[in-house]
């Protein structure tokens, strides 16, 4: 793979294959459903777009996606991603790097900061939606261990 160009820099802390678990929590905080599976982030040749390939039970839901990530603005210093998954549904987001190394992930009443480990061995992400004009309401825990090649 040719280098990713600069701009495309940050998402190196997040390249790689995870075994994804998790828990979705009901509007009172209780576990309502495990999340189980991999999720995988990689170089598109050229390195312009990160691939993200999503394959994980969510309850008894097994749930397929595919998700391209680029598109730099730097006046923001956001980069859109695209989604689309295995029922026919797709949706765009935003992802801003912050300075602390984590990665938010702002959607349609969704948010999610993703905190990569320093050595890239495992990741973990706390996701809310937003149930008001002004509330968020905590939704999944997810953490991502390093599966290695």
């Amino acid at each position: 793979m040719t280098a990713a160009p600069d701009t495309m820099r940050p998402f190196d802390s997040i390249i790689g294959r995870w075994r994804t678990s998790g828990t979705v929590l009901d509007e009172h905080g209780q576990p309502v459903a495990e999340i189980d599976g991999t999720d995988e982030y990689e170089w598109m040749p050229g390195g312009m777009w990160v691939i993200h390939r999503v394959d994980v039970t969510i309850g008894d839901d097994h749930v397929h996606a595919l998700e391209l990530i680029g598109e730099h603005n730097p006046e923001t210093n956001t980069y859109v991603m695209r989604a689309f998954d295995g029922s026919g549904s797709f949706g765009a987001m935003t992802a801003h790097p912050n300075t602390d190394g984590s990665w938010t992930f702002l959607g349609d009443r969704m948010r999610s900061t993703l905190w990569p480990s320093e050595d890239r061995s495992s990741m973990t992400a706390r996701w809310e939606r937003q149930i008001d004009s002004g509330t968020w309401l905590h939704w999944m825990d997810m953490g991502f261990a390093a599966i290695a090649h």
